[in-house]
């Protein structure tokens, strides 16, 4: 698979060098920024949302990011369009390393893309989101190598009413890391629908899954493969081989999302109401967890020079579960019993990393990993929290501007291992940036601390220089 990978990308990659002779000329930025921290580790805001370009456990970080890039163009009327990019990563944080973070070619032909490599997702809601918008797809950890076929965002198709469109993505990655199970695959596909309705009204409906599923584990040994391939991404039980709980529920680790969002476009900016309801198996998919997900408000303004430009406001709780963990019959078998309830957030009995890449949670980023003494993740050992979450940015003139992110959250741990007192956390970050009038030069410096019992108690900050805007 690994194999394929790669001559997939390097031929998707060959195709895109080819265009670059078309007008979509390739954009290159660099930027440097120095971090500190009072604590043993970088404030929860400095590092969090970062593409897991910083290492965990250090206090101080060098980190200069390089790269260039050449969008789709999603208008064209030509038939062909090619794309691609990359971003290296060198730092020092105790030691130097270096990091190739994202890697990626594709081409779209008419309605349909076709990507290989490594690629973060775009910025949303003015990067003010605690997870982008999506508690499965935060920027948070490294982006994951991956072979995707998609549409060009929503279409309007034939067989479809005027007021109706769709999108949909299918990918197949790897996970080359140093978590628990090696060489593991991640299956993501999604499928999202959009009606327009009177009066600038937007309201879209999507289904998010992901699977982790093969590899090699040191406690149940070679896990099945492609020969099981459709069990896991039709979320069946498990067949031969598989672990006994999966054979019992799903095959592979299962997760996703629900995800509602209403736009409403206004004279002066656009306003999005999004939801995320979270779901582990059966019992969420059937929402007996409905009181569990990510409740979300943005405003931004058309005109970004205003003292406030855009505003997110964001609710997350993971408490419910499907409740507490218990039996009940199976509805095709009722002499077999199933679990149903503590559903464990983002965590496997086999996949024991948890939805993690490279030690990083792959989601919210409030989901923090535990790690044992070789950094190796072994999940998250508090997945019942509630949250309150406020980012703001704005214009404060002469190419000035500011952005702060405050987060207050309580963290219970689990249902079988409950935390003796919750622990509350507060983490807060405040930027402010300077953009030069004539040339894509920004010079930058923030502010950021966690005060609490999740956390040690710590304040840090960072000073830095970004050519070229991304």
């Amino acid at each position: 698979m690994k194999i394929k990978l790669t001559l997939l990308f390097l031929a998707v990659l060959v195709l895109g060098l080819k265009a670059q002779q078309e007008s979509n000329t390739p954009t290159v930025y660099a930027s440097f920024h120095s971090y500190a921290s009072s604590g043993k580790e970088l404030p929860f805001w400095l590092r969090a949302n970062q593409n897991g370009t910083f290492p965990v456990g250090n206090n101080t970080t060098q980190l200069l990011r390089t790269g260039l890039y050449r969008v789709m163009d999603q208008t064209s009327s030509e038939l062909w369009n090619f794309f691609y990019g990359t971003e290296l990563v060198v730092g020092y944080a105790g030691e130097s390393y270096f990091q190739p973070n994202q890697y990626w070619a594709g081409a779209r032909y008419k309605w349909i893309v076709i990507k290989a490599g490594a690629e973060a997702d775009p910025i949303r809601f003015g990067g003010l989101s605690t997870s982008n918008g999506n508690m499965d797809a935060s920027d948070n950890a490294r982006p994951v190598p991956q072979i995707s076929l998609s549409t060009n965002g929503y279409q309007s198709f034939k067989f479809l009413p005027g007021w109706l469109s769709l999108k949909g993505f299918y990918a197949e990655g790897m996970l080359w890391d140093n978590g628990y199970v090696k060489n593991a695959h991640l299956h993501h596909k999604n499928v999202y629908f959009r009606v327009a309705l009177p009066k600038e009204w937007k309201i879209s409906l999507g289904l998010e899954h992901y699977v982790f599923w093969g590899g090699t584990s040191p406690d149940y040994g070679q896990l099945p493969g492609w020969s099981q391939y459709f069990r896991y991404i039709l979320g069946m039980k498990g067949g031969e081989g598989a672990a006994s709980n999966d054979k019992k529920n799903g095959a592979g680790n299962q997760l996703g999302i629900y995800n509602l969002e209403v736009q409403k476009k206004l004279p002066n900016g656009m306003l999005t109401l999004y939801l995320n309801h979270p779901y582990e198996d059966r019992s969420g998919l059937e929402l007996a967890n409905i009181q569990d997900g990510l409740l979300g408000i943005h405003y931004g303004e058309n005109n970004k020079r205003q003292f406030i430009s855009e505003l997110v406001y964001e609710w997350m709780y993971t408490m419910n579960q499907s409740g507490t963990y218990n039996m009940i019959p199976a509805p095709e078998d009722p002499t077999l019993f199933i679990g149903r309830g503590n559903d464990k957030y983002f965590n496997h009995f086999v996949y024991s990393s948890g939805f993690t890449h490279y030690a990083q949670m792959m989601g919210t980023p409030l989901f923090v990993p535990k790690l044992d003494a070789n950094g190796v993740s072994k999940g998250f050992e508090s997945s019942r929290m509630w949250m309150h979450h406020l980012g703001l940015k704005g214009w404060l003139g002469n190419g000035f501007f500011w952005k702060t992110m405050l987060t207050y959250s309580r963290n219970f741990g689990e249902y079988q291992n409950p935390y003796p007192e919750p622990l509350s956390e507060f983490s807060f970050l405040g930027e402010i940036k300077y953009q030069l009038p004539r040339l894509p030069l920004q010079l930058g410096g923030g502010f950021a601390g966690d005060i609490g019992e999740r956390f040690e108690k710590r304040v840090g900050g960072y000073v830095g220089v970004k050519w070229g805007i991304k």
